[in-house]
């Protein structure tokens, strides 16, 4: 076997390696390393404002406005809310008393209300396997790692935005869009450990097989099919967590932003998954090198003759003179005696004087 074989063989294995230790990094994220994260919920500075949320409930400034009077009257005249001079004044407006009514309410019912207020905590890290939340007293605490950690965090009586969600009249305000958008969260979340699970289990198999892939082409044809599913899985898992973070923090900024309450991604954390795909592509393009340009053997072919010396005789070429054996019942082959007894004295002399 050629060094050079050897070296060919040990890249593409060693940046399979690399792809898995990467992607263990981000899997592994809020389980060995709490620093580490794939985005970050912040409400520190929540506050709910009622004209904000008017906004995004779809009331307009002018109404907005009545609804204020309509408070501040019913303050000075210790009225109740159904005085009947003050629906008289909505409805002369053209506007539907209920509804605004509704929406007061439930705009009142919100307004000023903090983090602390509705039992949050103040940082929300989220990871693939579960999240860890810092408190008002800077204390820390990360919920067990499980598979589909999610599913119901948002919707259940004790998800993170139960308290919103059973305050009256919060189905008028944005807080149905924000759960919505933290529930399509859950399904990516699903999903994305699913493939990411795929993607781990073709890389180990990609390293087993390519342990072999020194003896011959076959196994580094194997080895390159194997790698081939692994890099796409690995990108999918990759993408997927891109979009995940995207999905739940681009929600928070569209309708918590105003409140005070902030999403951001960790741009590490996103590298650290993109440079595990990145090695995986590396590694399967190495892998087809292994096949097409370099040979498993490196021995020089000599072209040898029929009758080389060196040549291995496995059947005999030519003829020999076998020993004689009398249980083989061999035959003399010298010369044949004539007149019986030898004569030792007609033996040809050329330097016999006698003559």
């Amino acid at each position: 076997m050629s060094v050079g074989r050897y070296f060919c063989v040990a890249l593409p294995f060693i940046l399979a390696v690399a792809s898995i230790v990467c992607m263990l990094i981000a899997g592994l994220t809020g389980i060995t390393n709490t620093d580490l994260y794939m985005f970050r919920i912040d409400v520190s500075n929540l506050t709910i404002d009622t004209a904000v949320l008017a906004d995004l409930a779809g009331v307009d400034s002018d109404q907005l406005e009545q609804l204020s009077n309509i408070n501040s009257r019913a303050h000075e005249s210790s009225l109740n809310w159904h005085d009947e001079s003050a629906v008289e004044d909505l409805m002369n407006s053209n506007t539907e008393a209920s509804s605004l009514l509704n929406t007061l309410d439930s705009l009142e019912s919100l307004n000023g209300l903090t983090a602390n207020d509705l039992g949050l905590a103040r940082v929300y890290d989220i990871n693939l396997w579960g999240y860890c939340a810092t408190y008002q007293d800077d204390s820390h605490n990360c919920t067990e790692p499980g598979f589909n950690w999610a599913e119901g965090r948002m919707s259940e009586e004790n998800g993170l935005l139960a308290a919103l969600q059973n305050i009256p009249g919060a189905n008028d305000t944005a807080i149905p869009r924000i759960v919505d958008g933290l529930q399509a969260f859950e399904q990516l979340n699903k999903w994305t450990e699913v493939v990411y699970i795929i993607a781990m289990i073709a890389l180990a198999s990609e390293l087993v097989v390519g342990l072999f892939a020194a003896c011959s082409r076959a196994v580094s044809c194997v080895t390159w099919l194997i790698s081939g599913i692994a890099t796409m899985f690995v990108i999918g898992a990759a993408t997927m967590m891109t979009v995940m973070a995207t999905v739940a923090v681009g929600t928070i900024e569209t309708f918590g932003s105003s409140q005070g309450a902030h999403g951001n991604i960790h741009t590490g954390f996103l590298a650290v998954a993109w440079l595990g795909a990145a090695f995986a592509i590396a590694a399967s393009s190495f892998w087809l090198f292994t096949i097409c340009c370099c040979k498993p053997e490196n021995r020089p072919y000599r072209k040898r003759s029929r009758y080389s010396d060196e040549q291995e005789k496995l059947v005999p070429t030519g003829s020999y003179q076998p020993i004689g054996e009398t249980q083989q019942k061999s035959y003399n082959y010298g010369l044949p005696q004539r007149g019986g007894m030898r004569q030792p004295e007609l033996a040809y002399e050329p330097y016999s004087h006698s003559r």
